[in-house]
């Protein structure tokens, strides 16, 4: 089968972008990412649209035929909704495309546009990734289940409030030096101990902020990947499997889908991780980093905020929490991230690793995707 490539990636800044719509920014990335690979718009054989809730926030069905014509092209074009895996699922259906011969270049484009309505409905689409007729009837929202777990986590492993922010503080200084991150600034404790409630014990410092943004890759097949004057980085492998919903499992404190999913993908590929690699992890509560780590082997139960300081290359975008999460879109920035560190292209870091990982997941692991880049 043939060898996928990322050959181009594309980012724009994360943030509130009250004076752009979602072709502007999608556009944005796009050029970013067409200029970044050096292919030309009429060069590719398919276009992938990563987004989560557009009918919601954007009033926008078929966003991928919207999206192939203000670019003007007449390829094959089709939006992919996993959640906020959305974009993991993109990359994969694009990865398959290539593999089985059937394209030679693929598009791949995430956007997503949250901060045009009040939190509260912005929060109401996000919820909506749950399973309505159980959980949204009865008001159950993510941030809800981030709240019983984070409590459930602090007192089996004895953890305290305190330490719990540890994820915060690391997630904002690695925000420092990427340009395209939303919260780059420096956090004191203090000032997380203030912050506001959400969820208790969950406060705005352990989540994502609500935000807007878009992301691209270039994906080519490598007869395509040999003629460009770059450093295509491959796609090596992913796996994704779903879990049973939280509210059946007898244990939060764990991500039931990641470990089944990286056992998986460890056993066909051979790959190890340790503290040493590269990795991207879920983050949009600070509890589901730790516990992502914990799933991955990283770290034992309860041990996770142990390794932090060992993991140079964690997350060195910020995450979810400090990079933002728009949603559609958030798994293409760890991907274009984790792309440049591998091209020795990110400011201020050299990786002379020959693999990374991406974990993204959709909800409390409801589902669980990994994708192993290769150099």
């Amino acid at each position: 089968m043939a060898k996928t490539y990322i050959a181009g990636v594309g980012m724009t800044k994360v943030g509130r972008h009250y004076e752009k719509g979602f072709k502007e920014l999608s556009l944005e990335a796009i050029d970013k990412a067409l200029k970044h690979a050096g292919i030309g718009i009429n060069e590719i054989d398919y276009l992938l649209v990563s987004s989560a809730f557009p009918e919601l926030t954007l009033h926008q069905s078929d966003i991928a035929t919207i999206l192939a014509q203000e670019l003007g092209i007449k390829v094959r074009a089709l939006r992919v909704d996993a959640g906020e895996a959305s974009g993991a699922a993109a990359v994969a259906l694009g990865n398959d495309l290539i593999r089985l011969g059937r394209v030679r270049t693929v598009l791949v484009a995430g956007v997503e546009k949250m901060s045009e309505y009040p939190s509260a409905q912005a929060n109401a689409a996000y919820s909506s990734i749950l399973d309505y007729e159980y959980e949204g009837v009865r008001n159950v929202s993510l941030v809800n289940y981030a709240a019983m777990t984070l409590k459930n986590y602090m007192e089996r492993y004895g953890v305290s409030r305190e330490e719990v922010f540890k994820w915060a503080i690391k997630m904002h200084e690695n925000a420092l030096t990427n340009p395209y991150a939303y919260l780059s600034f420096k956090v004191s404790l203090k000032r997380m101990m203030d912050s506001q409630i959400m969820s208790d014990p969950i406060t705005t410092y352990d989540a994502f902020p609500i935000c807007d943004g878009a992301a691209a890759l270039v994906m080519v097949e490598e007869s395509v990947a040999s003629t460009l004057d770059g450093k295509p980085v491959e796609l090596l492998d992913y796996e994704a499997i779903n879990s049973e919903p939280p509210y059946l499992r007898g244990e939060l404190t764990e991500l039931p889908a990641t470990r089944k999913a990286f056992k998986k993908l460890s056993k066909r590929t051979g790959i190890v991780v340790d503290e040493e690699t590269a990795i991207q992890v879920h983050d949009s509560f600070s509890i589901y980093g730790l516990l992502a780590l914990e799933a991955l082997g990283l770290a034992g139960k309860g041990k996770a905020l142990e390794a932090l300081d060992n993991m140079p290359y964690l997350n060195h975008g910020g995450g979810l929490k400090a990079r933002g999460h728009p949603v559609g879109a958030t798994p293409l920035y760890g991907l274009a991230e984790l792309t440049l560190l591998m091209q020795n292209s990110y400011p201020g870091l050299n990786y002379s690793r020959d693999i990374s990982l991406l974990h993204t997941m959709s909800g409390h692991d409801n589902s669980s995707w990994l994708i192993v880049l290769r150099r």
